[in-house]
């Protein structure tokens, strides 16, 4: 039986007397015996017909052939003079049908067309197929009123025939039986239920799921900016939250506002690839410069060669002799060439504050064009504190914090928020779906699963390359860079490692992606990892993923990652 129907489904049909039919074939009729249930169809002929239409049943025995079977309840009636046919109902309420004679022969000319339309049908296009039709009046007790031209005995079925439905079948596919008719095979039957009963499972390509996700994701982002408003017109603000609470991102809102408002404006972070992002980004908004701490550093050494022939570096590095170039001496430069170049900012806003050493802060202060009015605004997340221990901030008042997650899905913040301390941080809204590992006992299989997964991604998902990034936790870097050079991902696609191929999957380390996000993030961790040590590092990127994420590793390790914090080592 195809559809197989429950008996509450049954007791749903709009027609009864089709449901009643229903369950005496299936209780009658033999187990090879294939049966559909209102089959539909829609087809083309030519340029302008378009043939459609349903049969209520449609019986294939192997060894004979086929039966469209036409069921009409209640009484049935033949206006003679305008050849109208009506049913009447319990009720005795007359209502106008199609002829159902003519149903039955159309309906059976049509099943065929739709067979032999189909590929699977191709070994018996050009054989002769027994059919036929047949009418069914299972609350009529007598076929004799109804015989005539076009309506003999043999293919009307009545009440008595329901208790003897096999026999009945039988009989009128003996009617249509002719000496050219080859009968159906079983392979015949399993090509029949193949072309007109099979499954369908189309699922959209994944990128549709990001979109929508993505969508949503805007408005929530949309909610979080309305901090800046809460904000006011303060000064001085320092904004805390966690990972995913859209802190980058109400930075760049801050910035772009304060640049709309004629102020000379610095966006200020310290990882490199997150300022050359949001530098690429602003592009249109002359006034608002974005640079890493140490790109700044960089430039105002050079400017103040210029302006004063002094070289502030070379001063700092006798000064500081044998201390670390990025931590000491490259900021005493700067506070050096704030001295000497006139040029400063009316807002600066500083993101990745976390990552800021308290020796950075005097020569970003300098820069101010007054202490007491322009704008110093930072961004921090203590957790993310990849670079350095979280000090001082130069901010006075207690900082704002953000409490909702609005870039991850609830699965991701699950996995993240594992290893966050501070607020409370709510999850979002959306959902997503489950964290997927990839495990592999050896690096060179999970390397070998990542350029898999990334390239069905990319060729069946429907997934942009620039939406996906492998970022690595293991070490050495190369290693692990080297080994996924060795397998490319599906199609004519290329990895982008480290930033050196524009347009490819993106493959790079946790701590230069932190700040950046991608749609579909692969996190690869070494083969043994301890979940305190490294809570930063799996902190960071765990959250960088913001609708799908995979954790690629051997079963222990992506267990242990995906472990409370305070798990012990795992391999």
């Amino acid at each position: 039986m195809r559809p197989e129907l429950t008996d509450e489904q049954l007791r749903e049909l709009r027609s009864q007397a089709e449901a009643a039919v229903y369950r005496t074939l299936r209780g009658q009729l033999a187990d090879d015996v294939l049966v559909i249930h209102s089959l539909a169809w829609l087809y083309k002929q030519g340029r302008r017909r378009v043939n459609e239409g349903e049969a209520d049943f449609t019986v294939f025995v192997p060894g004979s052939g086929y039966i469209t079977i036409e069921v009409k309840g209640g009484g049935i009636e033949l206006d003679g003079r305008t050849r109208r046919w009506f049913t009447i109902t319990q009720k005795g309420e007359r209502r106008e049908i199609k002829d159902p004679f003519a149903q039955g022969q159309r309906e059976r000319h049509a099943v065929l067309e739709q067979l032999r339309g189909h590929s699977g049908w191709a070994h018996r296009r050009d054989q002769h197929v027994l059919m036929g039709h047949a009418v069914l009046l299972p609350e009529i007790e007598d076929s004799g009123p109804l015989i005539g031209p076009g309506r003999p005995r043999e293919i009307i079925g009545v009440r008595a025939d329901l208790d003897r439905i096999a026999e009945w079948v039988a009989s009128v596919l003996h009617f249509w039986r002719t000496d050219d008719a080859d009968p159906l095979t079983v392979a015949d039957l399993a090509a029949v239920e193949t072309i007109l009963c099979s499954s369908i499972y189309v699922k959209p390509p994944l990128a549709l799921k990001l979109a929508h996700e993505e969508a949503l994701r805007i408005r929530l982002t949309d909610q979080q900016a309305r901090i800046l408003r809460i904000l006011g017109g303060r000064a001085r603000a320092a904004i805390g939250g966690g990972a995913g609470t859209g802190k980058t991102l109400i930075a760049v809102e801050k910035a772009r506002r304060a640049a709309a408002e004629g102020k000379r404006t610095l966006l200020l972070c310290y990882n490199r690839p997150l300022a050359d992002a949001l530098r690429n980004a602003q592009r249109d908004i002359p006034s608002l410069e974005v640079r890493s701490y140490h790109q700044l550093c960089e430039r105002r050494i050079a400017e103040s060669k210029r302006c004063s022939a002094r070289d502030v570096l070379v001063e700092a590095q006798r000064a500081y002799a044998g201390a670390d170039l990025h931590d000491v001496q490259l900021p005493f430069a700067l506070a050096l060439a704030n001295e000497l170049v006139p040029d400063k900012y009316d807002a600066i806003i500083v993101d990745e504050a976390q990552d800021f050493r308290e020796e950075y802060w005097p020569g970003v202060e300098g820069l101010l064009s007054d202490r007491e009015t322009a704008l110093l605004y930072v961004f921090f997340d203590p957790n993310q504190a990849l670079h350095t221990r979280h000090g001082t901030l130069p901010i006075e008042d207690e900082p704002h914090w953000l409490t909702v997650n609005c870039r991850n899905t609830s699965y991701i913040h699950e996995a993240v928020y594992r290893y966050y301390r501070g607020e409370t941080i709510d999850p979002p809204e959306i959902p997503g779906a489950p964290i997927e590992q990839l495990t592999a006992d050896t690096l060179e299989e999970q390397a070998h699963a990542i350029a898999a997964e990334a390239g069905r991604l990319v060729t069946q998902e429907r997934v942009l390359p620039r939406d996906i990034a492998v970022l690595v936790i293991g070490r050495p870097k190369k290693m692990y860079f080297d080994l996924l050079s060795e397998h490319k991902p599906a199609g004519r696609h290329e990895w982008a490692i480290a930033g050196a191929e524009r347009g490819g999957i993106l493959v790079d380390t946790v701590s230069r992606f932190k700040g950046l996000e991608a749609t579909v993030t692969f996190v690869w961790v070494p083969p043994t990892i301890d979940s305190a040590e490294d809570r930063e590092l799996l902190y960071v990127g765990l959250s960088r993923g913001k609708s799908r994420l995979y954790l690629v590793g051997t079963k222990g390790a992506c267990a242990a990652a995906l472990a409370p914090a305070a798990a012990g080592k795992a391999g």
